[in-house]
């Protein structure tokens, strides 16, 4: 029996939009974003010139109906301030039920929204979408990983909220001997460091196997705070590249999982 899917490259459901709008405004420093729908859940991706990539992940299982047409590609550029601002239409406060349907390539993206506090109201929405352009593959699987930290997200929003703003060069220094972890940050006079055992509270786990120096723009690392305010952990992987990539896990009421990802480029050595 034909549900109606069919005549739609793509179309899902889900109880409540407000997590995604969240995790949208956390990814939110630019205006467009890719659209991905993928069997395993959507993705959204953005880059800031060719030194910062992030991505948000919404898992299928966070969809009471997740359906995507294993025929076609379904791949678009779309605004992601416009799906924030449709996403939150009845209010920051309000809880809606979401509906997404794509038809074909050229369509836009239609939204069904319904409050769940008052009955017999919803909102459509037409979202236009474009052409998707290439995505910069920055991870590289012959290059290999020197360094994994697990962090609790809140205390290193803490640490990055406290580094001095007139900064704008961050150098990450990470050892397998104490202090383990060094933070150096540099501006036009001043230079501060803050140090990190891998005893401390904010460290879940510390896996380094060589001393590595590594140097970025803080306003580049200054990207990811949105995300880590809602977010619970935080994966720190570095390769011998100098790529950093950070993986954040916000955790829903209902246990299931979103994910934010930042892949980093580092300064190149004077």
């Amino acid at each position: 029996m034909d549900d109606g899917t069919s005549q739609y490259y793509f179309t899902a459901s889900m109880d409540s939009g407000k997590t995604l709008c969240s995790l949208l405004k956390a990814i939110q420093f630019q205006e467009c974003a890719v659209f991905c729908a993928l069997p395993e859940g959507l993705k959204f991706t953005v880059e800031e010139g060719k030194c910062v990539q992030a991505s948000a992940y919404v898992p299928a299982d966070n969809f009471t109906e997740y359906h995507v047409r294993d025929d076609v590609d379904v791949m678009f550029k779309i605004s992601i301030v416009v799906l924030a601002e449709c996403l939150n239409i009845f209010g920051s406060g309000e809880e809606s039920s979401l509906k997404m349907y794509y038809r074909c390539e050229g369509s836009p993206l239609l939204l069904v929204l319904q409050p769940q506090s008052v009955y017999n109201v919803m909102t459509d929405c037409e979202i236009s979408t474009q052409n998707a352009d290439s995505i910069l593959e920055l991870r590289d699987e012959d290059t290999p990983e020197v360094a994994k930290l697990v962090l609790k997200a809140p205390a290193l929003l803490g640490l990055l909220s406290d580094l001095e703003r007139s900064c704008d060069v961050i150098e990450i220094n990470l050892s397998p001997e104490h202090p383990n972890v060094s933070i150096v940050t540099y501006g036009m006079q001043d230079r501060s460091c803050i140090e990190v055992t891998k005893s401390s509270d904010m460290v879940q786990s510390f896996s380094c196997e060589e001393s590595i120096t590594l140097k970025y723009q803080l306003y580049h690392f200054r990207l990811i705070m949105k995300a880590l305010a809602i977010s619970t952990k935080v994966v720190l992987r570095c390769t011998s590249n100098g790529l950093l990539l950070l993986q954040l896990k916000l955790e829903k009421e209902d246990q299931r999982q979103m994910f934010s990802e930042f892949y980093i480029i580092p300064l190149l050595d004077d």
